[in-house]
């Protein structure tokens, strides 16, 4: 291939593999069924480029493993086309995740030199870094509004921020800053052994030390205690695979990773035992546990229409964080008129707290009630609600019901009735946040799908879309999968399919770990198969090919193991 013929698409794979966690919200076209984000036209370009710089007969082609993904690729097709409800969802989803595919071969032809390799792996930490920034930025001072040009709003858990950055969640932005730390790591070991004088490499180095303190502090601060963990276990795993073949040269990079392991769970406990946020994270449990109140109220009232009525309330705070009722989003007492028919009627009603309410604190208060502006026998409603978060009776399941009889006093005249009010945080008088079940129960759910559709499975994305009616809810989360890598396979395109996958996936698993073993394994083959590994073992909680940032990235460190390998004259 020609020199300029090299350069060209190597360039356009650096614009994608840096852009990556700065896709726009809004996208550039929408062209029938299809919206062109600035990524996803970076990635046709680069893909573009490679397959037609060069002709077909000096393609490099991946080896033998990846006719399994050929098989899945053609039973995630059929799946798709059979699926037995949102055919054309998944058939969307199946061609995004193929072209993520296809990437990866298209790493291949413009990733011809180890330096090609190095540049791109910097091009993807050098974007990481940036977004990490930019979220620990937003956590200090408050959000940015520019930021809304690539994300809808920051990620919150209960009343704390997430470290976020342009990602649309902040588990993306954990599942980054997993896969693209270890070239931290092997741009310090290039640095440490390079021939570069001494007055060159100690600021360089220290340099690499800031940056691996600042991206480890960016992941705590996602508040994921997968993250934590699944760093941890990666650095050991590499650690342990490096040293067994008892080289020096093994052993040595075995210490850096062994030094990286330590450093991220030094931070992570000096974290938990500063802040709260961290310690309730690893208690454990759904975050719904946060949410539990107990609203004490009568259970019946009578009052005249147009008036005011002072009703004794006593509240009493059974969660995991304090109340407060200030702040971009409080927490108050809120209650909700709904008629006979279950609907809500009238305007919502909310009473800040006078003071802060600790966890466990029970406050007595007496509340002035507005009557409704009609006689009736409406239900009124008592919860506590976060503010552009969640109701607590929606995450617990209790709330506090009084049946009010609404009377008209002698020359009075009922004024129409009110509508209920919805602001920005609301539609249909709930917050836009709607329950999240456990990971025990998607994950039942999804057995009970693979069970009902073992061959072709229920068609690729389709899970979020159809779990709510198993739970016999029609106010789900549409936005939530499995929270299980593999289990989402086999629950999209059955067990023929998905198990086509999950051999290819471990042959590269035992590829990657054949690898580490090898006496003259490079520092970069060992960053990109950490940083693979850091996908599969953080897969057993959650689920990312579907999303660009972090899909995109899997099959690009796909490709460049693959590149590495051909380098190395030995593929999978």
């Amino acid at each position: 291939m020609p020199k300029l013929g090299t350069w060209i698409p190597l360039v356009a794979l650096l614009a994608l593999a840096s852009s990556l966690p700065f896709e726009l919200d809004q996208p550039l076209a929408v062209i029938g069924p299809l919206t062109i984000t600035n990524v996803e036209l970076l990635l046709a370009l680069a893909l573009g480029l490679a397959f037609t710089a060069a002709p077909p007969a000096q393609w490099v082609r991946p080896g033998r493993a990846w006719w399994a993904l050929l098989l899945f690729g053609g039973w995630l097709l059929l799946s798709a086309l059979l699926a037995p409800q949102f055919a054309g969802n998944a058939l969307k989803a199946s061609l995004r995740l193929l072209t993520g595919v296809t990437l990866a071969v298209a790493v291949l032809q413009m990733v011809r030199q180890p330096r090609h390799g190095r540049l791109v792996a910097l091009a993807l930490l050098g974007g990481g870094v940036l977004a990490a920034g930019i979220g620990w930025w937003e956590i200090q001072h408050g959000e940015l509004g520019w930021v809304a040009l690539f994300r809808g709003r920051i990620t919150r858990v209960g009343p704390f921020a997430r470290l976020t950055g342009p990602f649309d969640y902040a588990n993306q932005t954990a599942m980054f800053i997993e896969a693209t730390l270890p070239f931290v790591v092997a741009g310090g070991w290039h640095i440490y052994h390079s021939a570069w004088p001494r007055w060159v490499k100690i600021p360089l180095l220290m340099g690499v030390g800031v940056t691996a303190v600042g991206y480890l502090h960016a992941s705590v601060l996602t508040l994921s205690r997968a993250s934590f963990a699944t760093i941890v276990i990666v650095c050991l795993l590499v650690a342990v695979w490096l040293a067994i073949p008892r080289t020096a040269h093994g052993r040595q990079m075995a210490l850096w990773w062994l030094g990286l392991g330590a450093l991220a769970a030094v931070i992570t406990v000096g974290h938990t035992l500063l802040s709260n946020q961290m310690r309730l994270r690893l208690q454990g449990g759904n975050v719904d546990e946060w949410y539990q109140a107990e609203v004490i109220a009568p259970a019946t009232l009578t009052i005249a229409t147009h008036s005011v009525l002072d009703v004794p309330v006593t509240i009493t705070n059974n969660g995991s964080f304090a109340w407060h009722s200030d702040g971009q989003n409080p927490i108050q007492l809120g209650a909700r008129w709904f008629n006979s028919a279950g609907e809500p009627i009238y305007a919502e009603l909310r009473w800040p707290f006078p003071r802060p309410v600790a966890a466990g604190e029970t406050v007595q208060l007496r509340l002035p009630l507005p009557a409704p502006p009609e006689a009736g026998t409406p239900e009124l409603h008592w919860d506590v609600v976060h503010e552009n978060v969640a109701w607590f009776g929606d995450r617990s399941g209790r709330v506090t019901i009084t049946q009010v009889t609404a009377v008209t006093s002698a020359g009075q005249v009922d004024a129409p009735a009110t509508p209920t009010a919805v602001g920005e945080h609301q539609a249909n008088g709930r917050p836009s946040c709607r329950p999240v079940p456990s990971r025990t129960t998607l994950w039942r759910l999804g057995l009970e799908m693979v069970r009902e559709r073992p061959w072709l499975g229920i068609g690729f994305d389709n899970f979020r879309l159809t779990y709510g009616a198993r739970l016999d809810s029609t106010n789900f989360d549409d936005t939530v999968h499995t929270n299980n890598f593999y289990l989402e396979m086999l629950v999209s395109v059955g067990l023929l399919g998905g198990g086509a996958f999950l051999f290819w996936l471990g042959a590269l698993v035992v590829d990657v770990l054949q690898t580490l073993h090898q006496p003259d394994v490079s520092i970069w083959q060992a960053a990109v198969g950490a940083g693979l590994l850091a996908f599969l073992v953080h897969g057993f909680l959650d689920f990312f090919l579907l999303f660009n940032a972090t899909g995109l990235l899997f099959w690009l460190l796909v490709g460049l193991w693959v590149s590495e390998k051909q380098l190395h004259a030995y593929r999978i």
